[in-house]
């Protein structure tokens, strides 16, 4: 009897599992590595007072970009940053879906600077002007695992019924925070908020409520039947 091939056959295939078991455990790590994004809704909303301002009291709309911390059995490995995130923002009528505006919106992240700077006058004194460099230098933001980003999404002033989707296109000089571009009237819509990552791509589903005062302007979870509208 020939012993040898069959204990040769026995070491391949030892062999072989050995290297399979360490390939699926190569692809796991590296699975478990990737950023885990999700979106929620910043509560409570945040509420600005101003004196000197386009208005008194703002009331803005917020989701919030979560790259999630790896599991704590898992820490060791340190998951991957979300790096250069940027997307946009749609709204949408809730009978259908359909787009309200022809283009989306640009996102911008809440913690980003405005894009203003500071400058000697001829006189000598400081004054605010409009930094393209600043306002074109806000769209993207790194999202490092358990943290947070924060993407304005919509304002409403004082009390006014209608609401803007709210940009860095705000701050554009000569339009008083009111970008037309993005205004929407009383009444409920659908919000799509798309971020883009490192060839990823997370859509999250919202409901806008607009419908009454000020203090019950809010963003609510879409419903499933909300995103089949959507596509989502």
């Amino acid at each position: 009897m020939d012993w040898g091939i069959g204990r040769g056959n026995d070491n391949f295939l030892g062999a072989f599992l050995g290297a399979l078991l360490s390939l699926a455990i190569s692809i796991y790590i590296e699975y478990q590595r990737k950023p885990k994004l999700s979106f929620t809704i910043e509560e409570p909303p945040y509420e600005g007072t101003y004196t000197s301002a386009p208005a008194k009291q703002v009331r803005f709309l917020r989701v919030q970009l979560w790259n999630q911390a790896m599991p704590s059995l898992l820490r060791w490995l340190n998951r991957d940053a979300a790096l250069h995130c940027n997307g946009d923002i749609q709204f949408h009528h809730t009978e259908d879906g359909t787009p309200i505006f022809t283009r989306p919106m640009p996102i911008r992240w809440s913690g980003s600077d405005e894009p203003f700077s500071l400058q000697v006058a001829p006189t000598g004194t400081l004054v605010s002007i409009f930094d393209y460099g600043k306002y074109s230098a806000a769209t993207r933001r790194n999202c490092y695992p358990g943290n947070k980003e924060s993407i304005d999404v919509v304002a409403r002033f004082d009390d006014e019924g209608e609401c803007y989707g709210w940009s860095n296109e705000s701050y554009i000089p000569n339009k008083g925070w009111r970008n037309i571009d993005w205004k929407l009237p009383t009444g409920r819509f659908l919000v799509t908020v798309t971020v883009y990552s490192a060839g990823e791509k997370i859509v999250g589903a919202f409901k806008l409520e607009n419908t009454a005062g000020r203090s019950d302007f809010r963003l609510l979870p879409a419903s499933e039947q909300d995103k089949r509208k959507l596509g989502i």
